[in-house]
Parts: structure tokens; sequence; C-alpha cells
């Protein structure tokens, strides 16, 4: 028996579009591989930088070039490579450990993954950043420690610190590593040392591999002590921000004890609706001290309401004529409105002042707002928040507290219930 078959001639049609229409549509996806190198970069110029070299050329004319392939050996013959696609015309090549000439090979490689025939690039690197951040590194002994300042002209990533010291066993290890940031702090404090003389050594390490030279030193560690409050005095010079009431003067704030209610605690002025902020109050330490820490309560509720600091800063002073100048009503004011006079308080009289440091008031809970607040930020705030001095904060006699904004935007008064400050005089 036959079978036959019946194909429509729209059946027809329609497969003859379909082949037509798949024989003109772009081909889409991996395109067949081939045996066929590309073409070598050519003009290729090198400028050195530090620990390496910016590598320029010009890319071959192959349609199938995919990218720059760069190979090269840094420290103890550790290969290293770096690509560049085929939308650029340079790469970069680093971690070199000294300035010696080095070869860099080249390739030009294509979609098939062919290696052209390599170009050599003879680089001479710039004094590598590990070594020129030794060279600026400068130790000194600091509270409980040493200090240590360093520059990172090159902001390079990935250098530390290490720190050696003699173990129970007479052997020099490392004791602590520290970080350069590349955010321009260039300082650190290393702490956790007794007061006898230590022996200490330095040296730098990048990501590489690479290690410095060794710097080693003698230091002596400085004594923390809480500094005696009652040399302190509240200097009320002319551009400081005036107190609310006599029961609310700034000695409050040292006066010993840190479980005030607001109503009985140091606060500047808040009855003038034209009040100003930010603003500042002045404080004389009675000797030049060393510092390295600080601590505020917050009276009970407003660590972070009303009166409650967010963002504040610190200034310090050993020129007496900065004092002199706004003393007992010496100060000029710019426009001859005088805010203690009319209410119209504003910002006057920093010029000449140092900054020690910019500071912001956390929640110990982290949330945001002065509506969320949890169980363990009121005991946070009210039982002392600590502040770190900046490493290498010079010693000052005066010190100014200038407030820049409160947790409560709408109220700009500044209160608190104690401040305590740490260090040691520099007479000791």
């Amino acid at each position: 028996m036959k079978t036959k078959y019946k194909i429509s001639f729209i059946t027809l049609m329609g497969l003859f579009t379909f082949i037509v229409a798949c024989g003109s549509e772009e081909f889409i996806g991996q395109p067949a591989s081939d045996g066929t190198a590309p073409g070598m970069i050519s003009n290729v110029l090198s400028e050195s930088t530090p620990g390496g070299a910016k590598i320029t050329y010009d890319i071959p004319t192959d349609e199938d070039f995919s990218h720059v392939e760069a190979v090269y050996y840094v420290g103890e013959g550790q290969e290293r490579k770096s690509v560049a696609t085929k939308y650029t015309q340079e790469l970069s090549v680093n971690g070199f450990g000294d300035t010696l000439p080095k070869e860099v090979e080249l390739y030009a490689v294509d979609k098939s993954g062919n290696r052209s025939e390599k170009v050599v690039a003879e680089i001479i690197p710039l004094t590598p950043p590990y070594i020129t951040m030794r060279e600026s590194l400068e130790v000194s002994s600091d509270f409980s420690g040493v200090l240590l300042k360093w520059e990172n002209e090159a902001q390079a990533d990935n250098l530390g610190i290490t720190i050696l010291r003699y173990d129970e066993y007479g052997d020099f290890v490392p004791y602590e590593t520290v970080y350069d940031d590349v955010s321009n702090t260039n300082f650190q404090n290393v702490r956790g040392m007794d007061t006898l003389q230590v022996e200490l050594g330095f040296y730098v390490k990048d990501q590489w591999g690479n290690i410095s030279d060794t710097l080693i030193g003698e230091f002596k560690p400085l004594y923390e002590i809480q500094l005696d409050r009652t040399k302190w005095k509240a200097l009320r010079l002319d551009t400081d921000i005036p107190e609310e009431q006599s029961s609310q003067r700034f000695e409050k704030a040292f006066d010993g004890d840190i479980t005030k209610s607001r109503s009985n605690a140091f606060s500047t002025v808040l009855n003038k609706e034209e009040q100003y902020s930010p603003l500042h109050y002045t404080m004389d330490m009675g000797e030049i001290n060393l510092y390295s820490r600080f601590k505020i309560y917050a009276t009970e509720w407003n660590g972070y309401s009303r009166g409650g600091m967010h963002f504040f800063e610190m200034y310090g002073t050993n020129d007496q004529s900065l004092i002199d100048r706004e003393t007992n009503g010496a100060w000029e004011w710019s426009n001859g409105d005088n805010p203690h006079e009319t209410g119209n308080w504003r910002e006057e009289g920093m010029d000449g002042w140092e900054l020690i440091g910019e500071f912001e008031v956390l929640k110990a809970s982290g949330l945001p707002g002065i509506e969320k607040i949890n169980a363990i930020d009121r005991p946070f705030s009210e039982g002392g928040m600590e502040f770190l001095m900046p490493g290498g904060t010079p010693p000052y006699r005066y010190i100014r507290i200038r407030q820049i904004e409160n947790w409560d935007t709408v109220y700009k008064e500044v209160t608190y219930a104690e401040i305590e400050f740490f260090g040691a005089p520099v007479n000791n």
C-alpha cells in the first residue's frame, strides 16, 4: 500500500521563509577558533612609576584582536600578569622591589586565545612605595606604647608596618602590624605596653612580599593619668557662648559629678530665638598637657536629644595673645553688634586656634535619628562616651570645644553632665 503525503502551499512558503530568514541572521555566539596568531603591538613607550611603570602602545589591526597581556616577575621570581582590553592602549605593571632595569613581555591576544610574538619593554621603576614609606617613618613614645607617623606619597594599597619586640625567649618577633589605608590619616598608636624602656623594630612590607630594612630604637611609653580637674577654669572669653543660668555654668562640666539631671548640668544659653550654631566655649587646663583621650557624660535622657552634641570639634593653643584679645570685652565684633547685648549670637574668634580633631557622637545601637533609641543607648551616653585624641596631638594649655550640630537640630544649646581628660602634664 502506498502512503501519500500532502503538504500545503502555505506550509512550504513558511518553511522557505524560515530557511531564508535563518540564513540572513547575524551569527550570535562563540566564533570558531583558529590557530592564527594576531599581529604584534607596536610603538611601545613606558613611563616610570613608583615600583612599576605605565606602558602605552598601538594595537594590531586584526579583527579578532581581544586584549594585551603583560608578563613580568617580581619578588623572588613571582610571575605576575596585567591585562588591558582592546578598548584601551595602556596598562600598568607594579610590584617591583627595587629600581633596577626590568623587562616586561607584551603579547597581543585574539579571541581564540592565540598569542602574538612577544614585544619586550624595558622599564626602570621609581623607588617602590614600601621603601619611601619606610624612609618617612617616625616613631615616638606615646601613652602605653608608641606613635607611628609616616607618608604614603604614592598612595599605594596594602602597605603594612610590622612592629617587632623581644619575647620571653629573647627572640625579636612580630608584636603588631598596622596598615596604611590611603585615607591620609598616616599615623597610628600602638598600645598595650608598660612604662619600662623597650627596644622595638619596624619594617614595611607590601602585598608582593617586598620588605624594607628595619628601623630599631628604644622607647619609654608614657604613663597615662586622669588629668586634675581642680586645675581647670572656665574662661568665658568674649566669643564664647554664654551659659543658660548660674546653676548651669561651665564649671558644672568638671565638678566630678557625672550623674546630673539637665537642670543641674552645664548648658549653654537657649532662650534666644536668634541663637547661632556653630558655637564654642573655652577652658584653661591650668598647665600644658599631652592628651590621650577624653570622655563626655550625657545628662539623663539628653545624650541624643535636646542639647546632645552629634558633631563637634576640639581646638587647642598655647598662645596667650589669643586669650588676651577676647578677654573682658577686648574683642571687636565684626559689625559692631555685640551679641552679648543683643542676643543675636554668631561665631567669631576661631582664627589662630589649632584644630585637634573632628568628632562624632555615636549611638551604641547604631540606630539613626533622635526618636530611635534603644535600651543600650542611654547607659552608653550617660556612662561616659570616650573619644581618642589623634596621634601626634601637640601639648596644649587652652582647649576650645566647638559644637557643629546636635542630634536634635532644632535646639542649638549644648548640655552634658561632665567632661574628663586623660594624658599627662608635659613636665612629668
